[in-house]
Parts: C-alpha cells; sequence; structure tokens
C-alpha cells in the first residue's frame, strides 16, 4: 500500500510539473502567436472590401482592431481551458490507473490467499489420512499380537492340561501296578502260609 500511495504521489506531482511546464512554454515562446503574426489562423483575415462609396477600408477600422483583441483574449481563455482539461484528464487518467493497479493488486493478493487456503487445506487432509492409515495399521498390528499371545496361552493351556492328564493316568497306573503287585505279593504269602 505505502508503495501505491508513493506512485499516485509521484503521477499527480508529473502531472502538475507537466501543466506548468506546459503554461510556461505558452508564455515564454508566445503560444499562440501574436495576431499580426496569425492572420488567417486564429483570427479572420484582414480583408481590404471598400464601402459603398470606395472611401474607407473596412479592415483597417477600430471595430477591426477592439475584435483582434477579443479575439486574443477568448483564445489566451481558451488555451488556459484547455491546458486545464488536459492536466484535469492527465490526473484523472493517472488516477484510473492507479486504481487499476491497486485492483490488479487486491485480485492477485486474493488469489494468493485463496490458493495458501487451498494448499492449506490439501496438506490437512493428507495429514489427516496419514493419521488415519496409521492409525488403522497401529490398531490391526494390536489386534494381530493380541491373537496371538491369545493363541500361544490357549495352547500353553493345553499343553499343560495334556501334560497334566498324562502325569495323572501315569500315576493312576502306577498306583493300580503298585496295588495289584501287593494284591499278589499277599496272596502269595497267604498261599505259602497255607501250605505249610
Amino acid at each position: 500500500m505505502a508503495n501505491q500511495a508513493t506512485g499516485i504521489r509521484k503521477v499527480l506531482v508529473s502531472g502538475g510539473i507537466v501543466a506548468v511546464a506546459a503554461v510556461v512554454g505558452m508564455v515564454v515562446f508566445d503560444y499562440p502567436p501574436a495576431t499580426e503574426d496569425a492572420a488567417g489562423t486564429i483570427v479572420p483575415a484582414k480583408r481590404f472590401r471598400a464601402d459603398g462609396a470606395g472611401t474607407s477600408i473596412v479592415g483597417d477600422s477600430a471595430a477591426t482592431q477592439s475584435g483582434v483583441a477579443t479575439d486574443r483574449a477568448s483564445t489566451d481563455a481558451a488555451n488556459a481551458v484547455m491546458a486545464d482539461g488536459l492536466a484535469r484528464s492527465q490526473t484523472a487518467d493517472a488516477a484510473i490507473r492507479n486504481q487499476a493497479v491497486a485492483a490488479d493488486a487486491v485480485a492477485r493478493n486474493q488469489a494468493m490467499a485463496a490458493d495458501a487456503v487451498t494448499r492449506s487445506q490439501a496438506v490437512a487432509a493428507d495429514a489427516s489420512i496419514r493419521n488415519q492409515a496409521l492409525a488403522a495399521d497401529a490398531v490391526t498390528r494390536s489386534q494381530a499380537v493380541a491373537a496371538d499371545a491369545s493363541i500361544r496361552s490357549q495352547a500353553a493351556t493345553a499343553d499343560a492340561v495334556t501334560r497334566s492328564q498324562a502325569v495323572a493316568a501315569d500315576a493312576s497306573i502306577r498306583n493300580q501296578a503298585a496295588a495289584a503287585d501287593a494284591v499278589a505279593r499277599s496272596q502269595a504269602a497267604d498261599a505259602a502260609i497255607r501250605a505249610q
């Protein structure tokens, strides 16, 4: 904004300098030229006409001289109005250009802001998708670890039950064998006693 204000000031100052230079140039170089040098271009040309009697020259009359002075004043006023209009036109043109530059800068800034918002939203969406994927992967891994631990625990429990059952069966077999052996020994001893 500071650069735009500086640019506006430069244009206005430049326009003012050009207008002053134009007015000074008109005064110094006598523009428009004096009426005697510019007869036929700015004021009506002097034409010599005889009146009805042919005794006087109409072009040299005092009325014609005052008309030339009036035309000179009118020309000076018209030139001043034209110079003022030119200066105003240049100032208005500079203001329009500055407004166009400012509008262009605003449009560019808005486009850049919209682009930044779009990029930020895309980055946020990408980060969200990545976080969701990481969370889902972590859940899947946790579930796999839990399932593996459960399977191992069930296998260990089944193995322990099987071993316990095997030990119990072995102990029962040994007890039955010992009991049968004791019965057999008792019967043998009883038979030996009877045989005596």
